[in-house]
């Protein structure tokens, strides 16, 4: 709530001022902040096993993505109730790309500022994004929400988009929808080192483990691949647990004491084993209280005999056959990058244009359906089309029209994006 008027409300983005408005005096400013971003999670968990320990990690890489940012304000009235639910003013509209993963909130930057702040919060919207054009017109971002908070329309439980009566889409605006669907994360990694010296005669040397993971959690697919990586060096091998026993003079390496969580390596010919271990119990039994001499007994684990590093759970039955088969080497490296810029740039009676977000790969191109199944180079049933260039051309055959898309590279089988990006386009003809 501004103290006095014709003070000013100016978006300020990378150095670039915005459109401003005037306050006035008593009114009540709601200044809001929304991100759109092309990528849900911006960081990869991080799995570990011995050979990829503390520091080495498998995973924790950033998610790069672009950003819409809108930056709005809702001017209430408390004299006049309608207010309340009058749209907010858009101060910018824009993409930024490659934004980091993290930001800085701050809700107060200024040398002189006189003004009363009721709140601040910051919540996680409906991931959604909603944009419009008017004929020959650019888009523009669809506030969505609640009408009290401003916004335009909202998003039902059906799922469905509702645009607030005063906000009903003109004749011929053309209404742009970006969302994300969800299913369960999932991936299939093999050992192909491991099952070459296994493999026998009529034994091809394969052994399969459906197998959850309770902590660190998986939340993507890229994480469970590492997280089957993990769970592959940790348990392929054999399992090494044991004790030690021995007086305090003659702690290991000079040790001054030890404690649960050590570190140790152990090195016993007689039983054919070397490996690192964490120490997870020790036992002190006080021989003679003046020389302080005392008998330690420490109870040593590697992480496939008692896991410490992560935390495996049994999983729900899972058809990990439908799953594409990675070899433990490759992990990270199998699949393209998804299509998530991908959009339908124009609509007309016969046909759509469609902007795949990205350049095609030297070698590859961009591969359309019009389902989703049948990936790769020998089923082309449902192929709409493979194109080597960004723009793509396809056609309508009724009024409501899907397209699936992946990219491809040259490789030899190529490697294909992970996930599929859908168009729907709902247009008459």
């Amino acid at each position: 709530m501004p103290s006095g008027a014709q003070s000013k409300i100016q978006a300020l983005v990378n150095g670039q001022p915005g459109q401003a408005i005037t306050t006035v005096a008593g009114h009540q400013y709601a200044l809001s902040t929304r991100l759109y971003s092309a990528e849900v999670y911006r960081k990869r968990q991080i799995f570990h096993s011995p050979q990829h320990g503390p520091g080495q990690g498998l995973g924790g890489d950033a998610v790069s993505a672009d950003v819409r940012v809108v930056l709005e304000v809702h001017d209430i009235d408390p004299n006049d109730p309608s207010s309340l639910v009058s749209a907010a003013t858009v101060l910018y509209d824009g993409l930024l790309a490659n934004v980091p993963e993290f930001c800085t909130y701050c809700l107060i930057n200024a040398t002189s500022l006189f003004a009363d702040i009721t709140f601040t919060r910051m919540l996680q919207g409906v991931d959604v994004e909603v944009r419009s054009a008017l004929p020959n017109a650019g888009f523009r971002t669809r506030l969505v929400g609640a009408r009290i908070d401003g916004a335009e329309c909202s998003i039902t439980m059906d799922p469905a988009l509702q645009f607030f009566s005063q906000y009903v889409p003109a004749e011929n605006e053309l209404i742009e929808v970006h969302y994300r669907s969800g299913q369960r994360a999932a991936a299939r990694v093999l050992d192909g080192a491991s099952i070459a010296a296994v493999k026998n005669g009529t034994d091809d040397g394969v052994r399969g483990l459906v197998k959850g993971q309770q902590s660190p959690a998986p939340r993507t697919a890229t994480d469970c691949e590492n997280a089957a990586r993990a769970l592959l060096e940790t348990f392929s091998g054999p399992a090494w647990s044991g004790s030690y026993e021995t007086w305090s003079d003659f702690l290991p390496n000079a040790s001054e004491d030890i404690f649960p969580g050590d570190a140790v390596q152990v090195n016993a010919p007689s039983r054919g084993g070397a490996f690192s271990a964490l120490v997870h119990e020790v036992r002190i039994a006080v021989r003679d209280m003046a020389g302080e001499h005392s008998v330690y007994t420490i109870g040593f684990a590697d992480e496939a005999a008692k896991p410490v590093m992560f935390t495996p759970m049994t999983a729900t039955p899972y058809d990990a056959a439908s799953l594409t088969a990675i070899d433990k080497e490759a992990t990270g490296e199998a699949f393209m990058e998804d299509l998530t810029a991908a959009e339908v740039t124009d609509v007309s009676s016969t046909s759509m244009t469609v902007d795949a977000g990205v350049r095609p790969p030297g070698g590859g191109g961009i591969e359309v359906r019009r389902s989703d199944y049948g990936w790769g180079q020998v089923n082309d049933r449902n192929l709409a089309g493979r194109f080597t260039t960004q723009t793509i051309m396809l056609p309508r055959l009724s009024r409501t029209q899907d397209y699936f898309l992946r990219q491809y590279d040259g490789s030899k089988p190529p490697r294909y994006s992970r996930h599929t990006t859908a168009l729907h386009v709902d247009y008459p003809l």
